[in-house]
């Protein structure tokens, strides 16, 4: 069957996070606030330990509907341990949640020959981008500092849409953007459970980059990246070998 289009999922698939130093970025975070003569007098390692307890209690919580833990609430959350008191709005957290994935940025990288391969398959697909990221102006900031928006005629992200992959609105609301049928539609993606079960759910064909990179690192979602009874209709090592797996694909 001719395929007419093609989903990305943007983590450790597009853009790599096996060198990302999640404390770096709470430390950027945290002195951000500092700054703004917030938390002057917490200690790093007791405001990471306030967050992570934070971060899991929300996962938990939200894993059995799909909801997205919002970022900012998250941060929020955490504040409220040290300050007794809610920032939610404002510059204060903008600025801090703008030093968290300015740190992000400086420790995720793209392999160089991604951009031209995805020019060259806008030439014959409709792209589309689906992705679990959590904090909407942390996922804007690094689509703008990889120059990757430009490739993709529609754009999800689960911050925006209450809810993360393998939830099933992530994957209609990308094809509802594309107009495209599940039959007409690949989705490509690292992670058996977000992404290929998910996509697989609603008839899309997967291909599965099997990619350790985000493997390696403590602070990724638990569950998400274990291993998943489902198959992908392909695997492959990195995006090099797209081109040939969409051409074998049936």
């Amino acid at each position: 069957m001719r395929f007419k289009a093609v989903i990305f999922d943007l983590g450790d698939t597009l853009i790599l996070t096996d060198r990302w130093d999640y404390d770096k970025c709470l430390k950027k975070l945290l002195s951000s606030l500092k700054n703004d003569s917030i938390m002057i007098k917490i200690p790093f390692e007791e405001f990471k330990r306030g967050y992570f307890k934070v971060r899991e209690k929300m996962y938990l919580k939200s894993e059995p509907a799909l909801r997205e833990v919002d970022f900012r609430s998250r941060i929020a959350i955490t504040l409220k341990i040290f300050l007794h008191y809610s920032i939610y709005e404002g510059p204060i957290l903008t600025h801090a949640i703008d030093a968290f994935f300015d740190a992000f940025i400086e420790d995720a990288y793209t392999e160089t020959y991604v951009s031209d391969l995805l020019l060259e398959l806008k030439k014959e697909y409709k792209l589309g981008l689906a992705s679990n990221f959590a904090s909407p102006q942390g996922f804007w900031r690094v689509l703008e500092h990889f120059d990757l928006g430009k490739f993709f005629n529609t754009i999800v992200v689960s911050g925006e849409v209450g809810f993360r992959k393998p939830h099933p609105i992530v994957f209609k609301n990308v094809l509802e953007g594309l107009n495209m049928k599940p039959t007409e539609t690949v989705f490509v993606g690292d992670s058996l459970k977000a992404d290929i079960f998910g996509a697989k759910i609603l008839g899309l064909k997967t291909i599965l980059i099997e990619n350790p990179g985000m493997r390696k690192n403590p602070y990724a979602i638990a569950g998400e990246l274990d291993p998943f009874p489902v198959e992908p209709d392909a695997r492959i090592p990195n995006l090099k070998e797209l081109p040939r797996a969409l051409s074998n694909i049936v």
